[in-house]
């Protein structure tokens, strides 16, 4: 590097640029790097928890020390430079290459995916769909790498083998779980599944997410995906974190004979002390020292703290408790994860009534994991809310049809309702969901323990989003109106907190009205779904009205909601029509009476039509009736539109980002993954160098 000719920030950029493509392109463990500017010289360490920076010396001055440590490091095998095994290369010559092409070439007996009555000839075992096979066909980029992953299933000790082409979906950033998401060929089955590669998140109580999807499947919950089967990959974690105490080591230096000497970050540029913004999109801390309002990057923000728990209690990490407590970083492993359903995003839904459609499905699917199996998803958002298409029987009529059902995937950071003790539990040191759809409440105090009523507010914002950008309505600038309500956020005590658009409406403040001067209330052309909107705002208005009256006298009496009893569950109706009637009112639960009950009266309690709009929220019953019945409401139209309302266009109102102690009182949290990913929120300094972006989108399948 031209040390006179480049800037050392734009340098740094470049380096974690670079390094970010070759983690992208190939399977790796860890990625050694040789940074020579000038005279000087350093040795980088990449892997998933972060970066191990040696100190810089003269080689020149030291030439001895640069040759050892080329010599030393060209002793190494593959692996030990941090190839993955697992991963086996396959090339041009490879008759695993030529399998490739042919399984990709169209079938004419793959199915067509769209709603529709079926002949008796299609079968109801799982038909390849043609979108499948197209998604395949389009992973075989000619300068994309083909794979061979192999996956030692936990349960079974079997090794499976699957072909992939480029992923369907990378999540950007160096540091964080770095999730990839293929469209794989089963080597064995010989069928098409989905998989997903993950550097997952390495704690003592936190379950792997193939563990958590064998739960759901024995407990015959429905529209989650199909385990077929999943394990960590020999033994792979990061290392990073090792090295963590090292870096304040007053002995170390670059001179040392073994030159292993190296300071331990979370990203270059960023002080030691910062915990990792990773692109698992970990919540960090704000280094704000103000309270103004800003908005939140929908990239920047997946997960935060998690419940109430520091990282200096020993249950976080099963393996080195005193590594937890003195380091911020993440310790990750490496992790398969691979299910039968191949689904379509949530953005390809055809109308809002479908959409309300595929929503009730997973609000069902969460009802029946909380109640069978006793967990909480915890991350409900766009991402996770997949369309699966279905085959499906009129018993009555003697017909069956094809239905797009909703699929609740990515149970990643889901948990236990309660533990083996009976006792709530934190299991990692950060706040997990997705910040766009997580609730006003878990958004405005970060040790909030996620509840029902946190889920089914995160439902209603991902119908809101889907229904204002994808369908039409009165709102002429929906990106603002995007930036304004789902990416806002406001700084408080050097934590991120809800914004206040958000905030506002959702406690009835305001009405839920387009971003501009005018103001106006925002409508759909779908009347229905007006209504279904009008009447969860009114639920979650009371809700908040309720809390805030109890949290106002926590300390004279208590407000306590009586819990109804459990619905006993039901078989889903038969094959749906449009409108699509999908579930019987038996499926859906018995709406629960609930009951307000409290220890002493205090003067200014919420009326009692209010407390009972509170515990509309309090289980999934209401929502499940509401969305059920307004399928069947009149006045439901043509509705989505081509394409997107949000233009390739789109400038945003502010830039990418103010300097520390900006004067404007409404900003965006600086989009800094276009230079250095999401994984470095704080190393790109230049805030207006970037143009401004779209809101991004939610493209991937799961």
């Amino acid at each position: 590097v031209d040390a006179d000719a480049i800037s050392r920030k734009k340098v740094r950029g470049q380096i974690i640029h670079y390094a970010e493509q070759i983690f992208r392109y190939q399977h790796r463990t860890a990625l050694y790097m040789l940074l020579i500017i000038g005279r000087r010289f350093r040795f980088l360490r990449w892997d998933r928890s972060g970066t191990i920076v040696t100190r810089a010396a003269d080689y020149f001055e030291q030439p001895d020390l640069l040759c050892k440590m080329l010599w030393r490091m060209s002793q190494l095998n593959e692996e030990q430079l941090g190839y993955d095994p697992s991963a086996i290369r396959i090339d041009r010559t490879d008759p695993d290459y030529l399998r490739m092409n042919t399984i990709a070439l169209p079938v004419e007996t793959d199915a067509d995916h769209m709603e529709r009555k079926l002949d008796d000839d299609m079968l109801d075992d799982a038909p390849v769909y043609r979108y499948v096979r197209d998604m395949f066909r389009r992973s075989l980029h000619p300068e994309w790498p083909r794979y061979r992953l192999e996956v030692k299933d936990t349960d079974s000790g079997e090794t499976h083998s699957f072909f992939v082409g480029r992923p369907i979906f990378h999540a950007p950033g160096m540091a964080g779980r770095g999730t990839r998401g293929y469209v794989a060929f089963h080597h064995e089955s010989g069928r098409f599944v989905w998989l997903k590669d993950v550097w997952r998140a390495d704690y003592k109580l936190v379950d792997k997410e193939g563990i958590t999807l064998k739960k759901l499947n024995m407990a015959g919950v429905d529209n989650v995906p199909t385990l077929v089967c999943h394990g960590d990959i020999l033994g792979q974690t990061t290392k990073t974190p090792d090295y963590w105490g090292k870096k304040d080591d007053p002995g170390a230096s670059a001179t040392d004979e073994n030159a292993t000497n190296a300071s331990a970050t979370s990203a270059p540029g960023r002080s030691p002390a910062a915990p990792v913004a990773s692109s698992s999109q970990t919540l960090a801390t704000s280094q704000f020292s103000t309270s103004r309002s800003h908005k939140r990057s929908r990239d920047e923000a997946n997960d935060g703290t998690d419940d109430t728990l520091s990282p200096s209690d020993p249950n976080i990490d099963g393996k080195n408790p005193k590594r937890s407590e003195e380091c911020p970083l993440r310790l990750h492993a490496h992790y398969r994860l691979v299910v039968k359903e191949v689904a379509l995003p949530l953005k390809d839904f055809q109308s809002s009534c479908q959409l309300v459609s595929i929503i009730l499905d997973t609000v069902v699917a969460h009802q029946e994991a909380v109640e069978k199996a006793n967990i909480i998803h915890r991350d409900i958002s766009g991402g996770n809310i997949l369309i699966f298409p279905k085959v499906a029987h009129d018993l009555e009529a003697g017909t069956k049809g094809l239905n797009w059902s909703g699929l609740l995937t990515d149970w990643e950071l889901s948990k236990p309702l309660r533990h083996e003790s009976g006792q709530l539990r934190a299991r990692q040191p950060e706040r997990t969901g997705t910040w766009q759809y997580m609730s006003v409440a878990v958004l405005s105090k970060s040790t909030k323990v996620v509840e029902t009523s946190d889920e089914l507010e995160s439902f209603f914002h991902v119908l809101l989003y889907n229904a204002i950008r994808y369908t039409r309505s009165n709102c002429e600038n929906v990106g603002a109106f995007i930036e304004a309500f789902f990416d806002s956020y406001t700084v408080d005590g050097n934590k991120y907190e809800c914004g206040t658009k958000k905030m506002n409406t959702m406690h009835g403040i305001t009405k839920l009205t387009a971003a501009g001067p005018s103001g106006e209330v925002v409508r759909f052309l779908s009347e229905p779904l007006n209504d279904l909107l009008d009447t969860f705002l009114a639920w979650f208005k009371a809700h908040y009205a309720v809390q805030a009256y109890a949290e106002s006298q926590k300390n004279h009496s208590k407000l306590l909601f009586k819990p109804a009893t459990k619905p006993e569950l039901a078989p889903p109706s038969a094959l749906r029509r449009f409108p699509m009637k999908k579930y019987s009112k038996a499926r859906l639960g018995a709406l629960p009476p609930g009951q307000f009950v409290s220890e002493e009266k205090a003067p200014s309690k919420p009326d009692p039509k209010v407390e009972a709009d509170a515990l509309k929220v309090a289980t999934h019953s209401h929502m499940q009736t509401a969305l059920d019945e307004a399928m069947d409401a009149k006045g439901w139209v043509a509705d989505r539109v081509d394409g997107d309302n949000v233009p390739d266009s789109f400038k945003a109102v502010h830039p990418v980002g103010p300097p520390v102690g900006a004067a404007t009182s409404t900003v965006k949290r600086r989009r800094t993954e276009q230079t250095c990913g999401p994984a470095f929120p704080f190393c790109q300094r230049d805030y207006g160098s970037l143009a401004p972006r779209t809101p991004p989108r939610h493209d991937a399948t799961c």
